[in-house]
This record gives structure tokens, C-alpha cells and sequence, in this order.
């Protein structure tokens, strides 16, 4: 009908109106009128719904731990929960310096306000940013309103639009009064007071009928900004905002000049925060959802936690324990989870190590931001690769290795923490030794693609980009991930494989039932059972790690740690049957650890709280079970070295769990001869064998080794225009590049870079020139005069 309506309109200005009869001429325009004024009243007129306005004055906030302990609640004079604001008795003082702070034309706009909107739009245009937004206090109840029902999202225009529209339908439905009650009721003021009567008296400890005029304008500059204006924090941006605000009083006659005068000399004395407030970064996640609680009386909205304070007051007693051993190692903030395994329910939550200390962040949620969780993030290429055919005897390559990558040119070459090459390695000691050369290798056989399809399905919501984007690196943790979620999906190996969903409240929170758990299976419980057992091994990680340290207890504990590139980051991740732990060490401002690593920044916190965790979670019962085999597993004798059954001659065996349908011939690597014992090695590892390449890279294995004749001094590696980048995880001993030359006959070769001679070796070895960044000109000079060159690039 409306495209009828506008087609008829047009048509009549293209002929013009004399030529268009007056009755198409009515009909055209008086039906776009209409349509206007039947959108307006839509606009204003259509009902709200329902869910948008119940309880919208509801009054104070109880968050409960596990047990029925108080974790938060806001209390009045009296321990007397406070009461919303009822809209014919609002305080005269604070109404107007509310209406001074947030919208001044408050009285004369019917919702939404154009002036405001240009005014803002002025403002941000000068300043090159946004300054000013130009909502009124109706649309900000709508918005307040929209959140509390249905959370917070992404800014935007459409949910700009869905405020206004709102906005104008609260004007048509209410008083300005009630809207203006709606908004002191549900405004944050800071420290989780939801409300100004909340505000005041944890604030000043009066009624808001008692605030003063500098009370007054202290509380109304407090929902711009809560956090920034929080007084217990920032005295001075607090004291700013309200002198502000009272200036805008005065001007706007309010108060008087006396009363303004008054308020700037004012003292104002904040009374001391007395009520419950622990696990405060935990509590202020479920303060959105109080609205929703089932009310426990009329006053107030109770919300049943999972968390247990008892050990979250260990937790917070174990970190601050640990804080000189933290300060030694630059680290300043510090955040802890504890997860129960069967329920999916946290019981500890520890967002930053001192929620109070406002210089480093300490409000930050730290388990919710990503961060790079280094050598943490491999148990799940292993998983990946179990679920694909491998098996903890699989045999990986701990050798020189390149990698080809998105970018045409640029080889990945991966080095271990301690620059060493072992050769063969057992995926059960790679992993429990954290091996990043095997790792990369491992996640090159499975596919990034696949990988992180797989992350994806494990809980991580961090992995947006492409599988390019992330590369092989992705398995070494190049990528940044949530700490609730890696410990999440821990869990999974410790519940058997299957994912769980977790959740911060007890089944009491809706009505005594338990809502339904979002679960997955993950990976079969053979693959869960070797994770487990591989992650639980302290003799398979003891070549790296040693034994004895923060990573052994009284019971059996899969654990893994993850240290960042260029050490800013480091973390401790384990589980038992009951309770999975997880523990960041850092800075917020990804200010560099000094010296840390995940065993030594977070190892003794994550020690000391799986014991605290355990002991809880346990309830004084016997030591958790060893991992059990499934049943399609079956304890084989293998070599130690090539993985496959153990033959007489095999001079080291161990015992591996190995699939019940697994019929492998016995190891074809140990041989006797008439010499004694013969080790032959796969065509792969006979450079690392003959011992000249233990440390060493090789070339790329797409570059082509150059003929060689008699005259001829060629360089074998590196390949000309190869692109190298160091690891800011390893020491900068380690990251050497081997300069190799070949010849007919031996010979002494002396390398040049850029230059500058830097030493001379036979051409049957290899010598190792320190990575240094930019563009390098590298060349080689034997006995006889002959030269031979090549480029590098180092990042």
C-alpha cells in the first residue's frame, strides 16, 4: 500500500501538479500523512512488553555462596535491606541534581531529544571522538530496562533505534516521575549499588531523603562513568564530576548561590564499606542477573551461587601468601578458577589478586580476558591427533624441522625451550615434557583447519580468524584464550570426554530445578583416559621438569603449564576426578614476568589451591583413583625408542597402554649383529643420529642443494632469501642459525655476514651464527679464494 502511495506522488511531480488530478493528488499525499501518523503512533502507542517492566523497583541485591554464606548484599541502618524509591516521594535534592548531571531538559522532551542529540553530535564531531552521547534519562531506562532482561550487547545503531523506540513508548505509558523513579531504582552508582538508595547509604549511611545538596551531586555524577568516578579508588575524578554538577544546580536554580557555596566547601566523609563483598569479580558477573532471581522477600532479589566461600577465602589467603615470590618475579596480577567436574559449577573465582588496587587493574575480570596461554594449549592437538589413529607410543620428530607457511616464503622452524633436538620421542614424553618442535609437527599431520575446528568445539570463543591467520603456531599458543574456558576444557578430559557447559548458580537459582546442561562429547574416553594418564606421568615430563616440584602431590594430578611469548603470561592448568584448577600469573598491561615461567610464577599458587580444592571438594574421603584404562586399551610392552612392540634386542622397554585392536610386528629398529647392537633409524632421523645436527636446523626442505663440481664452494644452508623470526620464548643462546657450505673435498670455510668475517669452520660442519633482526647479507670464503653468498632475513 505505501509503495502505491508513494508511486502515485511521484508520478504527479513529474507531470506537474496542474496536469494531475486533485483526487490522485489527495489520495497520493493525504495516504502518506496517514502512513506518517499511523508510524508515529506506532512508534509511542505499542504496548511494551511485559518482561521489560516486571520488577523493575526491585530493591536489594543477596548473593548467597553454595552453603547459604553471604557474599554480597546491600544493607541499610539496621541491617534493613533497602527499598526502591517510590515515585511520589523522591527526593527533592537528588531529583535535581540527577536532572543537572544526565539530562537537564528532562521535562520538556518527550523521550528522545533532538537539541541533546545535535548538541552530542556537535561535541564528538569537535573532539574527533565520542565525548557526548545525547541520551536522555528515559533512554537510558530503556536501555537500563533492555539489559537487565536480555543483557548486555554490542553497542550500536540498531540497539540506538531499539532505545529510542522504547523510550517513547515509556513517555506515552508514564509519568515523568515514575520514568525518573524507574531510573534512580535501576542506575548503577558503583561498588555493585544498584540504585541511589543503595548508593546512599553505602556511601554516606542515610536515607536519600537526608542528602545534602554535595551528597546529592556526588551520587548523580556517579552513573557516567561508576567505575572511573568510584571514590574508594579515585577521590579526585570523583570530586571533579560533582562540583561539576553542583555548578550545573546552580545554574539551573536548584540550589542557591549559599547552598552551592556550601556544597563546594563540604567535606564529605564516605562511610566505611562494612557490608559482605567477597569474590567480587565473581559476584559483580551475577549482579546482572539478580533482576531475574526468584525473590526471596519483597525487598529483594536472592541469588544462589555455586561458589564456595570458604575456599575462595583460601585461595585469596594462598596469593597473598605467594606475593613476594610474585613481586620478585615483576608479576602483579594473579587470577584463579576452580571448576567442580561432575556438577560444571565454579567454586572459586579470583579475578585479579587485590580487587582494590585500582593502579594495576585490580577490577579487571582477569579468567575472562584472552590472553596467550603458551604450552597449555597442547593437550588438545594430542587429543585431536589420539582421535586420528595415534596413540601415546606414536613416534614424533624432535628434530631441525622447517614448516611452510600462509606467506609465500616464510618457513616456520620451531625450537624447544631449551634449544635441544632429542630425536624420536614418544608422543607420551613429548607431550609430558611439553616439546614444542614435536607439537608443531603433530599439528602440522592433523591440519590447523581441523585444529581449531576442534578448539572451537572444546569451548573457546577466542579463535575468530582464520586458520592461516594462526598458523602452525596455534599449538604452541600463539593464540589468546579465556582461563574459565581452557579450564573448561580440562574438565572434559576429566569427566571422560564430554564438554560441559559451566555455570555460576545452583539449581536452587530456578526454582529448585536443575536447568539443562549444554553438553558435548569431545573425545572418546580412550582418548580422555590417555590424556589423563600422559598429563598425570611425573616420570614421563621428569627429563624436562625434574621431580619433586609443585607439579607432584600426595594423589594422582594431570597438569600442564604455558608460558607466553616474551614471558608475559604464564599458567598452570591440572585436574583430578573432582575439581579442575586453573592459574594465571601476569600484568594486565602485558608488562613482561621476570624470570617466570608456568612451573616457577604459577605452579606454587596452583599447587597450594589443588590441595585447598581437593581437600573441599572431596569432603575428607581417600585420595582420588588412579586414570583407569578403558576397556578397548591393553597394557603392551614397547620399546622406549621406537614405540612398537619391545623385540629381545630392545635395550629399553616400558609399559604403554595401547588399543585393544592394535597388532603391530615387534620393533624394527634394534637389530644384533656381529658387532653387538645395531640401532637403524628411519630415513628422518639419521642427520639427528650422527650427532652433527642435535642443535642444529637444516635447510628447507623445498630448497633445492646446489650441484656441486670440483671448483665449486656452494652454501647449503641457509637457502638464499629464507625468512627466519625469533622466539621471544627462548633463550637468545639458543636462537642460532647453523651456516653450512659444501665441497667436494674438505675444507675450512670462513663466514662473512654483512661484511664482518665472524669465524671459520671445517666445511663438514656446520657454525652457528647468532640471529640478529633485519635484512643480512651472509657469505662464505674457503682456502682456495673461492666465494659463494647469500641473504637472510631475521624479524
Amino acid at each position: 500500500m505505501l509503495k502505491v502511495l508513494v508511486l502515485e506522488v511521484c508520478r504527479g511531480l513529474k507531470a506537474g501538479i496542474p496536469e494531475m488530478s486533485a483526487r490522485r493528488w489527495r489520495f497520493g499525499v493525504g495516504g502518506l500523512v496517514a502512513v506518517a501518523v499511523g508510524g508515529g503512533i506506532w512508534l509511542r502507542c505499542a504496548p511494551i512488553p511485559a518482561d521489560l517492566l516486571s520488577g523493575a523497583g526491585a530493591a536489594s541485591t543477596v548473593i548467597l555462596d553454595r552453603n547459604g554464606k553471604v557474599l554480597y548484599e546491600a544493607l541499610g541502618d539496621g541491617a534493613a535491606r533497602v527499598k526502591p524509591l517510590e515515585a511520589d516521594h523522591l527526593p527533592p535534592l537528588l531529583v535535581a541534581a540527577t536532572l543537572a548531571a544526565e539530562d537537564r531538559r528532562f521535562q520538556a522532551h518527550v523521550g528522545v531529544d533532538p537539541i541533546a542529540l545535535f548538541r552530542a553530535a556537535r561535541h564528538d564531531l569537535v573532539e574527533g571522538q565520542i565525548v557526548e552521547g545525547g541520551s536522555t534519562i528515559t533512554q537510558q531506562v530503556a536501555k537500563l530496562l533492555i539489559q537487565r532482561r536480555y543483557g548486555v550487547h554490542r553497542r550500536g545503531a540498531a540497539a540506538k533505534l531499539r532505545e529510542m523506540t522504547l523510550a517513547l513508548r515509556l513517555e506515552h505509558r508514564f509519568a515523568k516521575r515514575d520514568i525518573l523513579a524507574m531510573y534512580l531504582n535501576l542506575a548503577a552508582y558503583g561498588n555493585l549499588a544498584s540504585g541511589a538508595g543503595q548508593a546512599s547509604r553505602i556511601y554516606f549511611g542515610v536515607d536519600p531523603s537526608m542528602l545534602t545538596p554535595a551528597q546529592a551531586a556526588f551520587l548523580a555524577a556517579l552513573p557516567q562513568r561508576p567505575t572511573k568516578f568510584n571514590p574508594w579508588r579515585d577521590a579526585a575524578s570523583a570530586r571533579g564530576r560533582q562540583l561539576a554538577v553542583l555548578r550545573r544546580m546552580e545554574n539551573a536554580g536548584s540550589v542557591t548561590a549559599d547552598q552551592a557555596r556550601d556544597g563546594r566547601d563540604e567535606r564529605l566523609v564516605l562511610r566505611p564499606r562494612s557490608a559482605p563483598f567477597h569474590a567480587p569479580h565473581f559476584v559483580e558477573m551475577l549482579a546482572a542477573l539478580a533482576a531475574r532471581a526468584p525473590a526471596g522477600s519483597p525487598d529483594a532479589a536472592v541469588v544462589h551461587s555455586t561458589l564456595d566461600l570458604g575456599l575462595q577465602q583460601d585461595v585469596e589467603g594462598i596469593i597473598e601468601h605467594n606475593r613476594p615470590s610474585l613481586q620478585a618475579h615483576n608479576a602483579t596480577n594473579v587470577a584463579v578458577v576452580v571448576l567442580d567436574n561432575r556438577r560444571g559449577e565454579w567454586l572459586a573465582w579470583e579475578g585479579s589478586g587485590r580487587y582494590a588496587e585500582g593502579d594495576h587493574g585490580g577490577t579487571i575480570n582477569g579468567p575472562a580476558v584472552p590472553r596467550q596461554p603458551g604450552s597449555a594449549l597442547k593437550p588438545f592437538t594430542y587429543a585431536l591427533a589420539f582421535e586420528e589413529g595415534r596413540s601415546p607410543a606414536s613416534v614424533l620428530p624432535d628434530i631441525p624441522s622447517h614448516f611452510p607457511t600462509a606467506q609465500p616464503g616464510v618457513v616456520y622452524s620451531p625450537r624447544n625451550y631449551d634449544g635441544q633436538y632429542r630425536g624420536p620421542l614418544l608422543a607420551r614424553r613429548a607431550l609430558a615434557g611439553s616439546e614444542n618442535v614435536p607439537a608443531v609437527a603433530l599439528a602440522s599431520d592433523v591440519g590447523v583447519p581441523a585444529l581449531l575446528r576442534f578448539l572451537n568445539r572444546a569451548g573457546f570463543s577466542t579463535f575468530t580468524r582464520t586458520p592461516d591467520y594462526y598458523g602452525l603456531g596455534l599449538t604452541l599458543g600463539d593464540a589468546e584464550v579465556r582461563l574459565d574456558e581452557l579450564v573448561a576444557a580440562y574438565a572434559s578430559f576429566a569427566r571422560g570426554g564430554v564438554w560441559r557447559e559451566p555455570t555460576a548458580l545452583l539449581p536452587a537459582y530456578a526454582g529448585g530445578q536443575p536447568p539443562p546442561a549444554r553438553e558435548r562429547r569431545l573425545v572418546s574416553e580412550r582418548t580422555a583416559f590417555w590424556i589423563t594418564d600422559i598429563l598425570s606421568d611425573a616420570d614421563a615430563r621428569a627429563y624436562i621438569f625434574g621431580r619433586g616440584g609443585d607439579l607432584e602431590f600426595p594423589f594422582p594430578v594431570a597438569v600442564k603449564t604455558g608460558t607466553s611469548q616474551a614471558y608475559h603470561d604464564n599458567w598452570t592448568v591440572g585436574y583430578t576426578p573432582d575439581v579442575t584448577v586453573g592459574v594465571w600469573v601476569g600484568n594486565f598491561d602485558r608488562t613482561p614476568l621476570r624470570g617466570s615461567s608456568g612451573v616457577t610464577g604459577a605452579g606454587p599458587i596452583f599447587h597450594a589451591v589443588m590441595l585447598a580444592a581437593r581437600a573441599r571438594a572431596a569432603g575428607g574421603a581417600d585420595s582420588p583413583p588412579v586414570p583407569q584404562p578403558t576397556p578397548d586399551t591393553r597394557e603392551v610392552t614397547i620399546c622406549a625408542l621406537s614405540g612398537e612392540p619391545a623385540s629381545p634386542w630392545c635395550p629399553n622397554r616400558l609399559q604403554e597402554w595401547l588399543p585393544v585392536a592394535s597388532a603391530a610386528p615387534p620393533c624394527s629398529w634394534h637389530h644384533p649383529t656381529g658387532d653387538g647392537l645395531t640401532t637403524v633409524y628411519p630415513a628422518e632421523y639419521r642427520a639427528w643420529s650422527d650427532g652433527d645436527a642435535r642443535r642444529a636446523p637444516q635447510p628447507a626442505p623445498r630448497a633445492a642443494r646446489p650441484a656441486l663440481r670440483a671448483s665449486v664452494l656452494a652454501i647449503a644452508n641457509p637457502p638464499s632469501g629464507a625468512v627466519y623470526s625469533i622466539d621471544p620464548t627462548l633463550r637468545r643462546e639458543f636462537q642460532a642459525l647453523p651456516l653450512r657450505a659444501v665441497t667436494q673435498e674438505p675444507t675450512s670455510v670462513t663466514w662473512l655476514v654483512d661484511g664482518a668475517a665472524i669465524g671459520t669452520s671445517s666445511s663438514e660442519k656446520a657454525f652457528s651464527w647468532p640471529l640478529a633482526v633485519g635484512t643480512h647479507h651472509i657469505e662464505a670464503r674457503d682456502a682456495d679464494g673461492r666465494r659463494a653468498a647469500t641473504s637472510v632475513v631475521v624479524r
